[in-house]
């Protein structure tokens, strides 16, 4: 119960935050990309500033995951449409032998995603992307993500694949690692508030090498409050096929603050 009022808390002050960029008459649409397995192959509006904020709730544990998004205001060349991103747990919180422990991530993630190819109803974008460790474990995880994003009528179908490699591993941070998830999702209506909701359902199988896959599934919903506020809850199934399934509840938010510098 704790952890649920944490969560709003978190959702409420956001929240406000984004109601208050509304007074701005610049105000730029969000492009959420949580809480689902896969990220799509929309960047950040150029130029602005764009958060996302959620909980991982579990029986066990309670984190706190952030990610801040900015696409650079270029018109041409390599960086134009580019998403520059850095992630990281504000807070993790773990429950063993009935004793908890609470500190920040371990992990500091950065990525730039950029469109490599369009058309009218699919598209194709890549991200190179490099994971930190600052603790527990040593040296870093890099690698890169190929996304598609196929749209019809109200519906679409997001896939990405990825690849990582450990620069020192270890039981736990295996050396060379695919994963391959895949979310579909629907937008309830043209109008109203249906057209404000969507629903989404993915997969994420997890190949580690010399070690059997993972597959986790999640089930959604989010919500466009307003045009540069998003919220969103899902429910996932984490470690199907490995004997000890986690479940986990998601919630969170995605808010656009409008131009880094005006």
């Amino acid at each position: 119960m704790i952890r649920i009022f944490l969560s709003l808390i978190c959702i409420f002050f956001v929240s406000s935050l984004a109601f208050a960029q509304n007074n701005n008459p610049d105000v730029y649409d969000a492009t959420p990309q949580r809480p689902t397995f896969t990220s799509d192959t929309s960047t950040t509006a150029p130029g602005t500033l764009e958060m996302e904020l959620g909980t991982v709730i579990s029986e066990d544990t309670f984190v706190i995951p952030i990610t801040f998004k900015y696409t650079p205001p270029t018109t041409k060349g390599i960086f134009h449409k580019a998403e520059f991103s850095v992630s990281f747990d504000t807070v993790a919180g773990i429950e063993s032998n009935n004793k908890r422990t609470t500190k920040t991530g371990n992990l500091l993630s950065f990525a730039i995603r950029r469109p490599i190819f369009e058309v009218k109803n699919f598209s194709v974008a890549f991200a190179p992307q490099a994971s930190f460790f600052l603790r527990d474990e040593k040296g870093a995880r890099l690698g890169a993500t190929v996304f598609t994003a196929y749209a019809f009528g109200l519906n679409s179908v997001v896939t990405n694949f990825t690849f990582s490699n450990a620069t020192s591993s270890s039981a736990s941070n295996p050396a060379q690692k695919y994963d391959l998830a895949i979310d579909v999702s629907r937008t309830l209506g043209n109008s109203g508030a249906k057209s404000k909701t969507g629903v989404f359902s993915g997969i994420l199988i997890e190949k580690a090498r010399k070690q059997d896959s993972v597959v986790s599934l999640l089930q959604g919903i989010n919500y466009r409050v307003k045009p540069n506020l998003v919220l969103d809850l899902a429910f996932r199934q984490v470690g199907l096929r490995t004997g000890n399934i986690d479940y986990q509840l998601l919630t969170g938010l995605t808010v656009n603050f409008g131009r880094l510098f005006k």
